[in-house]
């Protein structure tokens, strides 16, 4: 595996623990007891902590970040599928997150909430227990709204209204052109990412 020290923190991996040889786990990271990271996936404080439990699954090729002022936190017993995709949310214990699943900043997964392939619960998202996102639709809202993809264009406009630039990435673009806040976010995003030219490469405990 390959543990980063970023921003001067080293991940805490529980010595029961299993992580694969070709995952990443970079900067305030807490894993664990019996967790289980597969193949690929990259666990990763990006200026905000990241906390999994216990006995989770994390499967190949996800990607659960801690970002800007919004943690992350996995309870226990939580399976995250290939290809998901957990940014700055909190999961509680006994979720479950098929292939593709996506959970974005601010929103809250409460226990049991299970979510199918390719589905996805948008910025501040409040999903009470036992929710289910069905294959392809998204939740947003609190409580959580689910959206068939046919509904997509009102979801849009809620999710402007709302601000994703502002949950996300910290700056309000409802008055710029989209250009001029492409711009902006990849100067604010890049500036922010620099941070890792200084990252080390510890060694495995």
């Amino acid at each position: 595996m390959y543990l980063i020290r970023h921003r001067g923190a080293k991940p805490a991996i529980h010595e029961t623990a299993s992580i694969a040889a070709t995952a990443v786990v970079s900067g305030d990271v807490t894993i664990g007891e019996d967790t289980v990271v597969l193949a690929g996936a990259v666990i990763t404080s990006e200026g905000a902590p990241v906390s999994i439990g216990a006995r989770c699954v994390v499967m190949e090729n996800s990607v659960i970040r801690g970002a800007g002022r919004h943690p992350c936190t996995i309870g226990h017993h939580v399976l995250i599928g290939p290809h998901a995709h957990v940014c700055g949310a909190t999961i509680a214990p006994r979720c479950f997150l098929s292939t593709g699943a996506t959970v974005f900043n601010g929103s809250v997964l409460e226990e049991g909430t299970r979510m199918a392939v390719h589905s996805v619960v948008h910025i501040d998202t409040f999903c009470p227990a036992s929710t289910f996102i069905p294959a392809g639709h998204t939740a947003f809202g609190e409580p959580a709204r689910i959206f068939r993809p046919d509904e997509a264009l009102s979801l849009h406009r809620l999710v402007a209204a709302k601000g994703f630039t502002r949950t996300v990435f910290g700056f309000d673009s409802t008055e710029m052109g989209i250009p001029d806040s492409v711009e902006l976010l990849c100067d604010r995003y890049a500036g922010a990412l620099h941070k890792h030219a200084v990252d080390r490469l510890d060694e495995e405990d």
